[in-house]
């Protein structure tokens, strides 16, 4: 019975319908786009880091050998060669290979292009006097790119399944020349440190988003509800349950809510993993069981919240009701939904753009070259010893073992370099993951065993996302690594690399980070983009709301000739007052909370300067914002029937 006189209701009431249908499949899809855009993100680079153990580059032993111990999952056969991209150079690695964990082969014509985001599909690019169309472009975890053209190389490299490192390591020693060798050991998975970082960054933003929809949702439920007051009164007047009542003006919003969201589940999922796939490639598929698992809680949370005007209607007393008035707009729910709005949209903003001004570092050296000791010892520069997979109170890092005397005290922001065995200099992102500063004492796990060190001097260096450790060397870590201050360094790149040598150079280390950071800029600025449409929306069904729960007031208006212009003129000197000192109130919060969020993955910070260069956005967003409420005001008040509104 209920249910059909809801249903009957919602036929009578199809443009109300219509504008609540919207504004929660609007919802829907910007909580289902984050979450797929997030999840197949997570999921393909998850994916690529379990395809394989060991990471090599090698002469004189072919795919054929590497197979004889585990599966390759990649490969190229490469030389390291210059590449002109819009009249540039850049120093790649091309030759013929194929890639598993992306389903890539070598093009028989035109070129493959793997880490250089830079160049995208249908590029030319040239390679000595040939060009080349580029056939497609992948997000790889690499530090230095891949060209893949119909040409093989005198190197290999390779990401394999090994079965047996030990037996592959005496292999390779014994016939062939090893480059590099990096194998991940008792379950450690590639790069899995940063995956988790970027993904608690994105989700940050579906966070954002959540809170800035359940709040319009509330307010939309609140005005919806308070516009059937009299009616409300009416039915109880006439003895009917409130559970009746609730069914008629709560139960419908309740009704076309959920039906709404589970229509926005697979629009959101399917174009969230669409929009990854267009603005960075990887070979992933659309996860559906990520965003599942929140929409569940999110539809109990939504069935809760709608369920609350129950107990609203259950107090309503029916005299008050019966004698209700229209009210004056409040703009009370405008700044709410302006300042949550804000909140999100900046806080997400600053939050990406203080990782974007981390990424612009500088070192006291420009090239670095990695490889055996014995081969290191020949290299000119600095040289250091290297741990990777060790722990520091608890949290694993890196670590570099320098002289007493070093370039790299140019770096230190506080303290001094160390000067007794026992001292320790940290980079400044670790000192804000531990909470640890000048004086402190930190336990450092080296190969199995703990020693104690005193923090004496913090580091801005950028290494292992500036979260490592730099110690006195010690007998049994040999160098191997040098870092070189040189005029031209990509052209001793070359010839270290010819050596043997694997080398880096500071503009390789600068490419790889930013296109880390291309992971989630792109989902971020949808994020901020669907909470801006979610705002717009919210308007929309605010002010919609608002007429039709006063449509006698703005009838009797037109009746009498006041033109709609005076009448968006009133509305406006409400709603501009409630955006703009919204937008000023959640500015500095928003700073902080970016600069918190930034922080999840460097050491971002923030100050005054960086809020004063969104003013000129802020007068943008204060005019469309003024013609879109102008427009929706325009629209809504020619639609309104005159005579039905006053006969009603």
């Amino acid at each position: 019975m209920k249910l059909k006189v809801t249903l009957r209701k919602l036929r009578h009431e199809k443009k109300k319908v219509a504008i609540v249908f919207l504004a929660f499949l609007f919802v829907s899809f910007g909580f289902n786009f984050t979450l797929s855009a997030v999840g197949s993100i997570s999921k393909a680079v998850e994916d690529f880091a379990k395809q394989g153990n060991v990471e090599l580059e090698v002469d004189g032993v072919s795919v054929e050998n590497l197979s004889k111990f585990g599966e390759v999952v990649n490969y190229v056969y490469f030389n390291n060669t210059e590449v002109e991209f819009n009249g540039k150079e850049y120093r790649v690695m091309v030759g013929y290979g194929e890639f598993k964990s992306l389903h890539v082969k070598t093009p028989e014509d035109g070129a493959v292009v793997l880490a250089f985001l830079r160049i995208k599909k249908g590029d030319r690019i040239k390679i000595g006097d040939r060009e080349y169309e580029v056939r497609a472009s992948y997000y790889y975890l690499s530090g230095v790119p891949f060209v893949l053209v119909n040409k093989k190389g005198q190197h290999l490299y390779a990401l394999m399944r090994c079965n047996d490192t030990e037996a592959l390591a005496g292999f390779l020693m014994k016939n062939g020349k090893v480059r590099y060798f990096q194998v991940y050991e008792g379950g450690e998975i590639p790069y899995m440190d940063s995956l988790k970082n970027i993904k608690n960054f994105a989700m940050s933003f579906f966070y954002l988003l959540l809170g800035a929809s359940l709040v319009v949702i509330v307010l939309l439920t609140v005005t919806h509800v308070k516009g059937n007051v009299r009616e409300i009164g009416i039915l109880k007047a006439l003895g009917l349950s409130d559970s009746f009542t609730f069914s008629l003006f709560a139960g419908d919003y309740l009704l076309i809510a959920l039906t709404a969201y589970l229509v926005g589940i697979p629009l959101g999922i399917k174009l969230g993993y669409s929009y990854v796939s267009s603005r960075f490639p990887l070979s992933t598929s659309p996860d559906y069981l990520y965003p599942l698992k929140f929409d569940v809680v999110i539809l109990l949370g939504i069935a809760l919240i709608l369920s609350l005007p129950y107990l609203y209607i259950s107090r309503t007393k029916v005299i008050k009701a019966l004698r209700f008035t229209p009210e004056k707009s409040s703009s009370l729910r405008f700044f709410a939904v302006f300042l949550i709005i804000f909140l999100a949209t900046s806080s997400a903003y600053f939050g990406v753009k203080g990782v974007e001004k981390m990424a612009n570092f500088e070192g006291p050296y420009n090239l670095a070259v990695w490889g055996d000791p014995s081969k290191i010892a020949q290299v000119p520069g600095e040289k250091a010893g290297y741990l990777s997979g060790q722990k520091v109170n608890g949290m694993t890092t890196e670590i570099y073992f320098f002289d007493y005397k070093s370039i790299f005290e140019k770096t230190l922001i506080d303290g001094r370099w160390f000067e007794k065995p026992d001292e320790a200099v940290i980079e400044k992102g670790l000192a804000k993951k531990l909470g640890l500063k000048v004086g402190d004492r930190i336990k450092v796990q080296l190969l199995g065993k703990s020693k104690e060190y005193k923090v004496v001097g913090i580091s801005d260096m950028y290494f292992y996302d500036f979260k490592a450790v730099f110690l006195p060397k010690v007998p049994y870590v040999p160098d191997k690594v040098a870092f070189l201050n040189v005029e031209n360094p990509e052209a001793l790149k070359e010839e270290y690399g010819r050596l043997g040598l694997k080398v880096h150079t500071i503009d390789d280390s600068r490419r790889q980070t930013e296109n880390n950071l291309m992971l989630f800029k792109a989902a971020v600025y949808g994020v901020i983009g669907v909470i801006f449409l979610i705002s717009l929306f919210a308007l929309f069904a605010l002010i919609y709301l608002e007429i039709e729960g006063n449509e006698k007031v703005y009838a009797t208006l037109k009746a009498v000739g006041v033109p709609n212009s005076h009448v968006w003129r009133e509305f406006l000197k409400k709603v501009m007052p409630s955006l703009v000192i919204s937008s000023l109130l959640a500015m500095p919060i928003s700073l902080k909370l970016g600069e918190h969020i930034g922080n999840l993955v460097l050491p971002v910070e923030l100050g005054m300067g960086d809020l004063v260069k969104v003013v000129p956005l802020l007068l943008v967003l204060y005019f469309l914002y003024g013609v879109f409420i102008v427009l929706l005001m325009e629209r809504a008040l020619n639609r309104l029937d005159v005579v039905k509104a006053l006969r009603t």
